[in-house]
């Protein structure tokens, strides 16, 4: 038969639990102060005093010296409100950087050095094709995903799009 573990000793009865509760409020505060708010570069490591939101910061010096923000995605590269119907009739949006418009298609085809060519999901249908690279390698890129990856690391060689783009079509770097 097992012995049952007896709790410690009993808090002392000078002991103020309100003193403690105020102690972890202060800590939550602390905590929430820290990473409630943004910290912007140069502004040093300490969050604001107050619990209330920062305001939006207003630039001191013009946009020219402001360093450059990341393009906002270009619609024109893409199909827009694609959506989908299954074989039993259920609908779907699907996401439209997937859905590379024809001149985008062509366009990552001639860079990557494959053809464009539009792909079907089967039984699913598309308010518009899936296209896709294939000829440059061992697999088929979808040209949206390409498209999109240019956007955002840019298309010069050596890039991270070129060594995901590589590695997709199945070719190793030298």
């Amino acid at each position: 038969m097992t012995t049952p573990i007896q709790p410690a000793a009993a808090l002392p009865t000078t002991a103020q639990p309100a003193a403690a509760s105020s102690q972890k409020s202060s800590e939550w505060q602390q905590f929430y102060d820290w990473f409630a708010y943004g910290i912007t570069p140069g502004s040093g490591s300490t969050p604001p005093a107050s619990s209330e939101p920062a305001s939006p910061a207003t630039p001191a010096t013009p946009a020219a010296s402001q360093p450059p923000q990341p393009a906002a995605p270009t619609p024109d590269l893409w199909e827009t409100s694609v959506t989908g119907t299954g074989p039993y009739g259920g609908n779907t949006t699907y996401n439209p950087i997937q859905f590379a418009t024809a001149q985008t298609a062509q366009q990552m085809a001639e860079i990557v050095g494959g053809q464009e060519q539009d792909f079907t999901l089967g039984l699913y249908t598309t308010s518009s094709p899936i296209r896709e690279i294939v000829g440059a390698g061992d697999n088929p890129l979808n040209a949206g995903l390409v498209a999109d990856l240019f956007q955002k690391y840019g298309d010069q060689p050596g890039s991270y799009a070129w060594t995901v783009i590589d590695r997709d079509l199945g070719k190793t770097q030298s």
